[in-house]
């Protein structure tokens, strides 16, 4: 893969006067300057979280080998940022890590951010630094939007070289997937693979917090498509929906005064509206949200 340059290397363990410095100098740097603001402050957070696990879980084995000294790169691939940075580590903390990062690279993005609300709420335990269950990690999985890349390298009987790799996607949003349940939808919003669809039953327990997902990615999404050249093919929400209960009319109504207001800026979107040949409520309820939102569907018999 191409390299079109660095935003940041640093080999050695950081202190914190070191991580200032360095993150000063990138922000500074024509390259940096040079990304979207969206892509940039994810690429600082990432690279602060990384840094920061460099200096709170790095361990020196007594045998010290410069082949493993602790070390972090940022390069622009083109359409990529790549982050690679490794340190050395116990080898008693080998398993856990793996386990963690395991677990989060599983997690598609409403059960991460579900993880991670459950993970920041928990009681801090007195002298921990509050990172013990990969809070940091969980943030770099959500703001890169793809698996954490890790491996371990044996040192000796006591220590593990721990390296990981991430990609940030430049000028593409994030993706927004919800796994259908029994009450609640299958969402893919996913603009790197051009996917928009809700499908299934709408009736989710807690309405407001599902569909605020998705009004908050959609109006990311706006801020996208408006800096973006205007396609020739449209870009294509498809609601294939069975049921949905009265509070979830609401917001997905909400979501189609959303489409409705980027369409109107100028923004090449279509609606898609899908039904059963004899589901008749089904057609009514997407005419009337048509109506309301002022936002001309196409209706699609299945």
């Amino acid at each position: 893969m191409p390299d079109f340059g660095s935003y940041l290397e640093y080999q050695g363990l950081p202190d914190y006067e070191t991580i200032n410095r360095l993150l000063k100098s990138m922000k500074e740097s024509e390259l940096f300057l040079q990304l979207d603001k969206t892509t940039g402050k994810r690429l600082y957070s990432i690279l602060v979280e990384c840094l920061e696990n460099n200096i709170r879980h790095s361990s020196v084995s007594p045998a010290f080998n410069p082949a493993y000294n602790s070390y972090i790169t940022a390069r622009n691939l083109g359409t990529r940022i790549e982050i690679k940075t490794g340190n050395t580590i116990e080898k008693s903390k080998t398993a856990l890590l793996a386990k963690k990062l395991d677990k989060i690279n599983r997690l598609e993005c409403h059960a991460l951010t579900c993880f991670y609300d459950e993970v920041i709420n928990k009681p801090t335990i007195p002298g921990s630094d509050g990172a013990g269950a990969g809070l940091g990690f969980i943030m770099i999985k959500l703001k890169s939007g793809n698996n954490i890349d890790y491996r371990f390298t044996e040192i000796d009987d006591q220590f593990f070289f721990f390296e990981i790799k991430i990609l940030i996607n430049k000028h593409i949003m994030r993706k927004l997937i919800f796994e259908k349940t029994e009450n609640s939808p299958n969402v893919i919003l996913d603009p790197e693979k051009n996917i928009f669809e809700i499908s299934g039953e709408s009736r989710p327990p807690d309405v407001g917090t599902f569909y605020g997902e998705i009004l908050r990615w959609f109006d990311e999404f706006t801020v996208h498509l408006l800096k973006s050249p205007i396609s020739q093919e449209p870009v294509i929400f498809s609601f294939d929906l069975e049921y949905f209960n009265s509070s979830s009319a609401k917001y997905i109504l909400d979501f189609c005064k959303q489409i409705a207001a980027i369409k109107s800026k100028g923004s090449n979107i279509l609606v898609k509206w899908k039904y059963e040949e004899d589901d008749a409520d089904i057609l009514e309820a997407g005419e009337e949200m048509s109506r309301i939102a002022k936002l001309a569907f196409e209706f699609v018999k299945k």
